[in-house]
């Protein structure tokens, strides 16, 4: 007497099982690092929108403000961004605005060479007083890593008088 009964065999079970087992695998490692890249994308933004915000900060508390009064500001020096972005914090650093070094043509004595290293000086000497390189630092904590990224500006102090004269 033959048995008519429909069904799989067991190896047909066993194969579609490790099939279903090996797309499980690759499914979830994409969802993990698609996972990772929205998280990583977020941070970007958040200290993109940290850095933006503190630098409009900026811009408008030093509008038409001395250099020495921008330097002495103790308020504006570093802080935190309170509880709406708990781990974050902020720092300002300034430095002076240094030209590349800019070397004159050979002196040979005569008087256009001496008013060219005059303007040249006369020009570094300015950008030195007049001119600082602002940036702003956000630092973050993830795991026991501090990371820190920055945004950098040029301050120019418009109070300051061009010198015109030699």
């Amino acid at each position: 007497m033959k048995l008519n009964v429909k069904g799989f065999t067991l190896l047909e079970v066993l194969v579609s099982l490790i099939i279903l087992a090996g797309t499980s695998i690759v499914l979830y490692q994409s969802w993990n690092s698609s996972q990772a890249g929205v998280r990583k994308g977020r941070l970007f933004s958040t200290i993109t929108l940290l850095l933006q915000k503190k630098m409009v900060e900026f811009e408008a508390r030093t509008k038409n403000k001395k250099v020495e009064e921008i330097e002495t500001d103790s308020d504006f020096k570093s802080g935190d961004f309170g509880d709406d972005y708990p781990g974050y914090t902020w720092e300002v650093k300034m430095r002076p605005f240094t030209l590349p070094p800019i070397i004159p043509p050979a002196a040979n004595g005569d008087k256009q060479s001496e008013v060219t290293t005059t303007i040249i000086k006369t020009m570094t000497d300015f950008f030195e007083k007049a001119v600082r390189e602002i940036s702003i630092v956000v630092t973050y904590k993830q795991g026991n890593t501090q990371k820190s990224y920055s945004l950098s500006t040029i301050y120019i102090d418009y109070t300051k008088e061009l010198p015109i004269g030699f």
